[in-house]
C-alpha cells in the first residue's frame, strides 16, 4: 500500500467510551424519569442527549464540555457511526412488528395521507424560503435552491422517531400505528430522493433528471429482489443456521448480516441506509423459522443501548443559544406544523378516516425527528444553511418529535377500536403457552408406540402453524455393544409390525411434514439436541409403558428435553378425537394441558369437557346414577370469568368448553370414575414429574386415572423453564 494505515489515536478511542457510556446513562435515566411521567421514553432519550450537549452541559461546565465532546470532527464522526448503527437497527426492529398483509390493505389510505402531507408542507415551506430575510440565508444568491432545501426539511417525517414513538405507546398493532409507518416509509423515500436532487444541484450547479430516474430504476429491482430473492434465501438460510449449526446464536448474526447488507445498498444507490434496514425487517417477519427467542435478544440490545445513543446524539447536536431570540425559530415551527397537521389530516379524511383518526395521523407524522436534523446537517455541509439557519431546523426536529407522542396521547383515547383491531389485539395478548400460529411439534418415529397412532395427534395440534411438524427418525451407531444388542434382539425385531415408509402417510392433507435423519448413540440426547437445535416447542412421544406412560426411553426424553413433553398412549389409530377430557386443578401443569386440549380442538373441531376439581363436596345423591354405579353430574355452561381464570386463551376462541365441577375426594377419584365412563375418546393431563429416582411418578391421583382410563391419554409434562 502507497499510504501507511495509522490506528485511532488511543485518547479518541477513551473518549468516544466515555461518550458512549455517558450518553447511555443518560437515555436510561431520561427514559425513566419519562416513563414515571406517563410520557414515551424516547423523550427522555432525546432530552438526555440536549442536556449533555452545548445547551445545557456546555453553558454550565463549557471546558469539561469541550474536553469530553471536542469540536474536532474526526472525534464527532467515531461516535456517529454507532448512532447510525442504533437508526439501521431500530428500523430493522421496526419492520419485524410490522405485518405485510395489513399494511397492503390500508396501502391506500396511507398513500393518500402521505402524498397530502408532503405537499403542503412543501408549497409553504417554499414560500417561507422565497420570503425569508437575507440574514438567514448562508447565500441570498440561491434562495431557490435554499427555498426547496427548507421546503424538503419540513415535508418529510422521521420513520425512526415515529416508530420509537409507536413502540413505547403500544401502537404498532393498531391500524392507525400501520398506516403512521407505511406514510412514514413513503415520506422518508420520497424526502430523500428530493434531497439528492437538491445535494446534486448544490454540488454540481444544476439538477440532474438522469440521476434521479437511474436511483429510482435501483429502488425498484432492490424491491423486487427482496421479495423475489431475499425472502426464498432467507427462508433457506434462517432454516439452515437453526437446524444445522452447533454454533449458538448463528440465525441472530444471520438478521444482522442481511440488515447491514439491505442497508448498505439503498444507501449506496441514494436513499437512507434506514429504508433498507425497514425493508429487512418486514422480510425477516415472514420468515416462518425465525426464532421468537433470537428476536427478542436482539431488541433488548438495541432498544437498550443502541437506540438510545442515536436519540442521545440528536439531542447533542442541537444548541438552543443559536436561536437568537426565537422569533424565526416560531415562524418557521408554525409553518412546519401548520403544513403536515392539516395536509395529513386533510389526506387521512379523504383516505377514509374519522376525524380523531386523522389527527391521530397528522400529529404522528409531523415528527421530524432524526431525517430533519441528518437533512439539516447535510444542507449545513453543503453550504446551503448557515449555523443559524442549522439550529432552527434542528430543534423545529426536535419540538415537533416531542409533540407527536404528547399529541397521540390526548388523540389516541378518542380513536374506536374496530372489530379487527380487538381480535388482533385480544390474540396477542391471549397467546397463552402454545402459540397456534407457530407451534412447532417434534415427533420421534420409532420411539415408544407407533408413530402412525402420535402423528394426527401432531397434525391436530399444528394444523395452523406456519411451522411443519417434524418426524425425526434416529439410526443407532453402530458399535460392538449395539451390534450385540441388535442378535440378541433380532427375533422380537423380526416380529415387530412395519411402519408407514413415510411421515406423509400419515398426513390428513395440507402442509407436509419435514423429516429428519440423525444417527446417534443415545437415543434419548439425540431427541432432545433435536429439539433444542430446531427450536421445538413440543416433543410428542409414544408411551413404552401403557400402564405408567414411561419406560427408559421416555424417562430419559422427560428429563432432558428442552420443551414440553407430550407423551401419548393410543389404543387405536384415530383421525382425530371428538370429545375430550381435561382435568384441572389449578397447577401450572394443568393449565398447559387445557391450552394443548384447546388448540387441538380448536384446529379439529372437537368438543372439550373440562373437570375442575373443588374443595366443596356436593351432594352424595348427584353423584349416584340409579344403578349406583356411575357419577351422574350435571355439566354446567361456561362463562367468560370462569373460563378466563382458567386460561387467557379462552378470551379471544370460539371454543366454549363445559365446565364439570368435581369435588375434591382423597379416599376417591370423581375424576378417575367420570373418565371411565366411555363419554371420551381421549384424555389430555397435565402433569409434572414428581419421580424421586428412576421411573416417571405422576402423583398418585394421576397415576390412578392413567391406569383406569380405557381410551387414549396424553400426560402433558411441562418445561418448567419454558414457562418462566
Amino acid at each position: 500500500m502507497s499510504q501507511s494505515l495509522h490506528p485511532i489515536a488511543p485518547h479518541s478511542l477513551f473518549l468516544l467510551l466515555i461518550q458512549l457510556a455517558l450518553l447511555i446513562g443518560a437515555a436510561r435515566i431520561g427514559a425513566e424519569l419519562f416513563k414515571r411521567l406517563g410520557l414515551p421514553a424516547v423523550l427522555g432519550e432525546l432530552g438526555a442527549g440536549i442536556v449533555l450537549g452545548p445547551s445545557v452541559f456546555g453553558r454550565m461546565a463549557p471546558v469539561s464540555f469541550l474536553a469530553v465532546f471536542p469540536r474536532a470532527a474526526e472525534q464527532f464522526h467515531l461516535l456517529d457511526v454507532v448512532g447510525t448503527l442504533g437508526m439501521v437497527f431500530l428500523l430493522l426492529m421496526t419492520g419485524l412488528e410490522t405485518d405485510v398483509k395489513l399494511v397492503r390493505n390500508l396501502g391506500r389510505a396511507a398513500l393518500i395521507t402521505s402524498a397530502t402531507g408532503m405537499l403542503l408542507p412543501f408549497g409553504l415551506g417554499f414560500a417561507l424560503g422565497i420570503f425569508m430575510p437575507d440574514a438567514y440565508l448562508a447565500d441570498p444568491h440561491h434562495r431557490v435552491l435554499f427555498s426547496l432545501f427548507l421546503a424538503t426539511t419540513m415535508s418529510i417525517s422521521a420513520m425512526p422517531v415515529i416508530a420509537k414513538i409507536l413502540v413505547d405507546l403500544d401502537l404498532t398493532k393498531r391500524n392507525i400505528g400501520l398506516v403512521i409507518l407505511s406514510a412514514g416509509v413513503v415520506d422518508d423515500t420520497v424526502g430523500w430522493l428530493i434531497l439528492s436532487l437538491i445535494a446534486g444541484a448544490a454540488t454540481h450547479g444544476s439538477v440532474r433528471i438522469g440521476d434521479l430516474g437511474l436511483t429510482l430504476l435501483y429502488l425498484g429491482l432492490f424491491l423486487v429482489s427482496a421479495v423475489f430473492l431475499l425472502y426464498p434465501s432467507l427462508r433457506f438460510l434462517v432454516r439452515v443456521t437453526v437446524e444445522r449449526f452447533r454454533v449458538p446464536d448463528s440465525d441472530l448474526v444471520l438478521i444482522v448480516m442481511t440488515t447491514l447488507l439491505c442497508a448498505a445498498l439503498t444507501e449506496h444507490i441514494g436513499i437512507h441506509a434506514v429504508f433498507g434496514a425497514f425493508v429487512a425487517g418486514l422480510v425477516l417477519h415472514q420468515v416462518p423459522r425465525l426464532r421468537k427467542e433470537t428476536v427478542v435478544r436482539l431488541e433488548a440490545f438495541v432498544l437498550s443501548v443502541l437506540s438510545p445513543v442515536f436519540f442521545g446524539i440528536v439531542g447533542l447536536r442541537v444548541d438552543l443559544g443559536a436561536l437568537s431570540g426565537g422569533r424565526m425559530f416560531g415562524v418557521v415551527l408554525g409553518v412546519a406544523c401548520l403544513g403536515k397537521l392539516v395536509g395529513c389530516g386533510a389526506g387521512a379524511l379523504w383516505g377514509g378516516f374519522r376525524f380523531w383518526e386523522a389527527a391521530s395521523l397528522a400529529v404522528a407524522m409531523n415528527a421530524r425527528g432524526a431525517m430533519g436534523i441528518v437533512a439539516a446537517t447535510i444542507g449545513l455541509g453543503l453550504g446551503i444553511l448557515d449555523q443559524q439557519m442549522f439550529s432552527i431546523i434542528v430543534m423545529m426536529a426536535i419540538v415537533t418529535s416531542f409533540m407527536a407522542p404528547l399529541g397521540l396521547r390526548l388523540t389516541m383515547p378518542r380513536v374506536r377500536l374496530t372489530a379487527d383491531e380487538q381480535q388482533r389485539i385480544a390474540a396477542s395478548q391471549t397467546m397463552g403457552l402454545i402459540n397456534r400460529d407457530h407451534v412447532h411439534v417434534l415427533v420421534p418415529t420409532g420411539a415408544g408406540a407407533s408413530a402412525s397412532l402420535v402423528a394426527p395427534i401432531a397434525f391436530g395440534l399444528a394444523q395452523k402453524s406456519d411451522v411443519p411438524v417434524t418426524f425425526l427418525s434416529i439410526e443407532p451407531k453402530t458399535t460392538w455393544k449395539t451390534r450385540l444388542e441388535q442378535l440378541i434382539r433380532r427375533s422380537s425385531a423380526r416380529d415387530a409390525k412395519p411402519q408407514p415408509d413415510t411421515p406423509q402417510a400419515w398426513a390428513p392433507g395440507g402442509r407436509p411434514p419435514e423429516t429428519r435423519k440423525v444417527v446417534a448413540v443415545n437415543v434419548a440426547r439425540a431427541i432432545c439436541d433435536e429439539a433444542s437445535t430446531r427450536a421445538a416447542d413440543i416433543i410428542l412421544v409414544g408411551a413404552t409403558h401403557e400402564e405408567t406412560m414411561g419406560g427408559a426411553l421416555v424417562e430419559e426424553i422427560v428429563a432432558g428435553a428442552p420443551c414440553h413433553v407430550a407423551i401419548v398412549r393410543s389404543r387405536e389409530a384415530a383421525a382425530s378425537y371428538k370429545r375430550i377430557f381435561v382435568p384441572v386443578d389449578g397447577s401450572v401443569a394443568s393449565r398447559l394441558a387445557v391450552e394443548f386440549a384447546h388448540r387441538y380442538a380448536e384446529n379439529v373441531g372437537a368438543e372439550l369437557t373440562l373437570a375442575v376439581l373443588t374443595e366443596r363436596r356436593p351432594q352424595a345423591a348427584a353423584y349416584v346414577d340409579a344403578s349406583g354405579t356411575h357419577p351422574v353430574m350435571d355439566i354446567r355452561a361456561t362463562t367468560d370469568e370462569e373460563l378466563e381464570r382458567i386460561s387467557v386463551v379462552f378470551r379471544a376462541s370460539t371454543v366454549r368448553p363445559s365446565i364439570l365441577p368435581l369435588a375434591y375426594d382423597p379416599t376417591s377419584s370423581a375424576v378417575t370414575s367420570e373418565a371411565q365412563t366411555g363419554k371420551y375418546d381421549l384424555v389430555i393431563l397435565g402433569a409434572e414429574n414428581r419421580a424421586i429416582q428412576h421411573r416417571l411418578f405422576f402423583g398418585y391421583d394421576n397415576e390412578r386415572l392413567i391406569r383406569a382410563t380405557r381410551g387414549s391419554v396424553i400426560v402433558v409434562v411441562p418445561n418448567l423453564g419454558r414457562l418462566g
